[in-house]
């Protein structure tokens, strides 16, 4: 009985550990999350301690397993390429852009009366949308909000050069962003205080 108390533990802490390197937290951002000490997360994670059922429920919601993955001999997922996340995300940014020039050659060749050249600026918006995705899957706090400040404030310039009458006081339309941007940057901090990781 004690052999098999002991490879619970092994296995617990082997899991509980490779689920957390996996989702890029350090043992002291799971101990947050959980309300425990990082000291206790260490233990766990050595194999001296086993945490109660409802730490590890409360563990496999976090990182989107069962109680069952992390008490099983199942081989943990291996922490991703964080490369690869990178990558998807460049060429993702890219093809917008290559759309962009893409429209921009046709309306100049078309002789299309439009100043074509806003192709590029319109880019600049779809990108940061693209970016909000997948910094909403892959990355943190830092990155979602990096994301959709450029998006606040791109959008705002695209509306600003994008009407072609002159329209009185329309630059106040940066003041609109500006207060969107207060309200975005609290929204994070509130979720920053939840979480107590950035990344």
């Amino acid at each position: 009985m004690l052999q098999d108390e002991q490879t619970l533990r092994r296995t617990v802490a082997k899991n509980i550990a490779a689920y957390r390197k996996s989702h890029k937290d350090t043992q002291l951002d799971l101990a947050r999350k959980l309300n425990y000490s990082d000291k206790s997360v260490s233990k766990w994670e050595r194999g001296e301690g086993l945490p109660d059922v409802y730490i590890l429920a409360q563990i496999a919601q976090l990182y989107g397993v069962t109680v069952s993955n992390l008490i099983g001999e199942e081989e943990p997922p291996k922490k991703a390429n964080p490369h690869f996340h990178i990558y998807v995300l460049l060429l993702s940014v890219a093809l917008v852009f290559v759309i962009a020039a893409i429209l921009f050659t046709a309306f100049t060749i078309a002789a299309v009366p439009f100043p074509s050249w806003l192709f590029f600026l319109y880019a600049v918006p779809v990108s940061s949308i693209v970016c909000i995705v997948f910094t909403s899957l892959w990355w943190g706090i830092l990155m979602q909000g990096l994301s959709i400040t450029a998006l606040i404030w791109s959008a705002g310039a695209c509306i600003y050069l994008s009407i072609p009458i002159p329209i009185p006081n329309l630059s106040l339309i940066f003041v609109v962003c500006a207060a969107v941007q207060v309200l975005i940057t609290l929204w994070e901090l509130f979720r920053f205080s939840r979480t107590r990781t950035w990344f």
